[in-house]
């Protein structure tokens, strides 16, 4: 669990060229700093339009407050009240020559920035089935079932852990010759 899924997907985003932003839980990790890794995480995909994957996994997520931040964030591209009207205004700032550009093709400016987020960010949450407070977190978020592609990732057999590396070896050495 976790090393595979997060090599996997550190491989897939450097095949797209997108970057891989995962938060830093350390002790004392509490929802203020959550919040302020979101805002770093909305200005880089809803200002600047860096294309980039959120990655989050079971360990990281030691609020509940974390999986109801992320869950507004799938179903609407923004987080309500996540921002200040003050830091909102400077935000904006650098996106109303692009909005323009755009033929205001998005009711609001805001609009036009949650959009940008939404074509920008990718979510990818690492979730562990077997852990005993999974449903109940997805039930209490349904954005989690409505909004995202869902891969369930079993475990792999010991003759198949044993066989893969064998045969993928085999296929390496048989390009080189």
């Amino acid at each position: 669990c976790g090393v595979g899924r997060r090599t996997c997907l550190t491989l897939s985003a450097y095949m797209e060229r997108l970057e891989l932003v995962s938060p830093h839980v350390a002790l004392g990790y509490a929802t203020a700093a959550f919040r302020n890794d979101l805002k770093a995480l909305l200005t880089r995909t809803g200002v600047e339009g860096e294309n980039t994957v959120f990655f989050l996994e079971d360990h990281q997520i030691v609020r509940p407050e974390f999986l109801e931040l992320v869950n507004s964030l799938l179903s609407g591209g923004e987080v309500p009240g996540l921002f200040t009207k003050e830091e909102l205004e400077s935000l904006m700032v650098p996106l109303k020559e692009q909005y323009a550009q755009e033929g205001y093709k998005h009711r609001t400016l805001y609009a036009f920035f949650t959009a940008r987020v939404r074509r920008h960010l990718h979510l990818v949450l690492s979730m562990d089935p077997s852990n005993p407070g999974f449903w109940a977190k997805c039930e209490s978020n349904p954005a989690l079932f409505t909004q995202c592609s869902i891969q369930w990732i079993d475990t792999w057999s010991r003759e198949s852990m044993e066989a893969f590396p064998s045969i993928r070896l085999q296929q390496v050495f048989d390009l080189s010759e």
